[in-house]
């Protein structure tokens, strides 16, 4: 009786042990469904041969390698994410890649660039160098905590000018522009693309300002792993950002809504998912605005807009202060990835607490709180 009583619990507990085996070879291929692995080879076009100390990153990510001597790159990629694939050298001109996880081509070719000294143009206006840079860190890095933390390294080699015809602040850098942000504990190279600062007349005043639009390429580098501290603050950013909004919108339930934010729409509370439909894909979400949503009319000639609303804790006190925003959606069709990135980023405008946030509040695509 009592071997066959020992037999039994034997039986249980191998059975137990099996079904732990099964969840954790589930678990681990349902990881792997969307791990990838981005590799490729990069070759000189004229030569032929291999390009060798490369820089290959996906745009606002920490996911960066090295090309060897083969030429050869390998990015170990947790997630799909949407961005793009960027190539980097010294003697090359920049290659991107607008959808790597959709395709690579097996060998990337680079040309290589003239080492010219770039021209140089002096134009008139009203402004000192000096003031003109305090402008420009100012909508660059933004004037929050994170912002004003943030240390430009080579501000020499930022070009920077105002177009009196225009009440245009403009900057420009051939090299990347390196930067120290220690509130939030990465060096971050922003590669600009371009960076206007429109005001309402010649002046430099931030009371009086238009419109603010730049375009970068980014790679972050984690200087602080492992300070608690800077994880509470980069957790504290994530979660008042749109990409925090967008994930919980594809990624939430109905139950569970839009973490941290309420939706509000004229006034009045609304449930997001009557005016939005979320479909899956391969390894996406995708955010449709029906027909029946879209406004007949509207002031910015968006589609459709809706109000989000933020409840945040005021320091260490228990007092809490609410942050508001405006987003207005441009096309009705966005494809949102794990960490909340969106596609067509150009067709989504926020006006704002949301948007305030400038460079020195990133953080790398594939941060999670």
């Amino acid at each position: 009786m009592v071997e066959k009583v020992r037999d039994v619990k034997i039986y249980y507990i191998l059975m137990f042990m099996k079904k732990i085996v099964i969840f954790t070879i589930v678990a681990f291929s349902c990881i792997q469904m969307n791990a990838q692995i981005l590799t490729g080879l990069v070759y000189d076009k004229h030569t032929n041969q291999p390009v060798y100390g490369a820089y290959v990153y996906l745009d606002g990510t920490s996911i960066v390698d090295l090309t060897d001597e083969s030429g050869k790159f390998t990015l170990d990629v947790k997630q799909v994410i949407n961005t793009r694939l960027v190539l980097r050298h010294l003697a090359y001109h920049t290659v991107i890649i607008e959808t790597p996880f959709t395709h690579i081509p097996d060998t990337i070719y680079m040309e290589e660039q003239m080492n010219m000294l770039g021209e140089v143009i002096f134009r008139a206006d009203p402004f000192s160098r000096t003031q003109k840079l305090r402008a420009f860190r100012e909508q660059f890095l933004g004037t929050t905590e994170s912002g004003r933390a943030c240390r430009i390294v080579n501000e020499d080699d930022i070009r920077i000018w105002f177009n009196t015809a225009t009440n245009t602040l403009m900057a420009s850098s051939e090299q990347p522009i390196e930067v120290i942000n220690a509130y939030l504990g990465y060096r971050i190279f922003f590669t600009v693309e371009s960076f206007e600062t429109e005001y309402s007349g010649v002046t430099l005043n931030s009371n009086r300002i238009e419109n603010v639009y730049y375009s970068v390429m980014t790679l972050f580098t984690d200087l602080n792993p492992y300070d608690e501290r800077i994880k509470m603050r980069r957790d504290k950013i994530y979660e008042e950002s749109s990409v925090n909004f967008f994930k919980g919108l594809a990624y939430g339930s109905n139950t569970e809504r839009t973490p941290y934010f309420t939706v509000s729409k004229n006034g009045f509370p609304i449930d997001p998912y009557l005016f939005f439909t979320i479909k899956d894909t391969l390894s996406l979400k995708m955010i449709y605005i029906p027909d029946s949503t879209v406004e007949e009319s509207s002031l910015d000639d968006s589609l459709f807009s809706i109000n989000v609303s933020y409840r945040s804790r005021e320091g260490s006190s228990n007092r809490y202060v609410w942050s508001h925003s405006t987003i207005s959606f441009f096309t009705n069709t966005l494809f949102v990835d794990l960490y909340g990135n969106i596609d067509q980023g150009d067709k989504i405008v926020f006006t704002g607490m949301m948007s305030l946030r400038r460079a020195g509040d990133m953080l790398p695509l594939e941060y999670e709180p």
